[in-house]
């Protein structure tokens, strides 16, 4: 999941309806934003997504990882990629 879909995949929830519903909502693997007067305050999320978006944070810190997306993303832009079932046929045939 990227760090945007993350956020338009969570549900807005108000404090009230929070405290009515919390067993549901824990037991939920949905991301929620506790919303206080219409305000986001909280995030309730899964610890599988705590641990991906953890993971994210420390892919961030790598200035290497982060060249070398950077520089895919540009030759992608230039056509200089292969199509992942064209690499496969030719994998295939070494």
């Amino acid at each position: 999941m990227s760090l945007m879909g993350f956020v338009r995949e969570g549900q807005h929830i108000g404090v009230r309806e929070l405290r009515k519903n919390l067993a549901e909502v824990l037991k939920s693997p949905r991301t929620y934003f506790v919303t206080d007067h219409g305000k986001p305050v909280r995030a309730v999320l899964s610890y599988p997504v705590l641990l991906e978006l953890l993971e994210m944070i420390e892919e961030f810190k790598d200035r290497n990882l982060i060249r070398e997306v950077a520089q895919g993303r540009e030759e992608y832009r230039a056509g200089g990629w292969v199509p992942a079932s064209r690499l496969k046929k030719s994998l295939k045939r070494l």
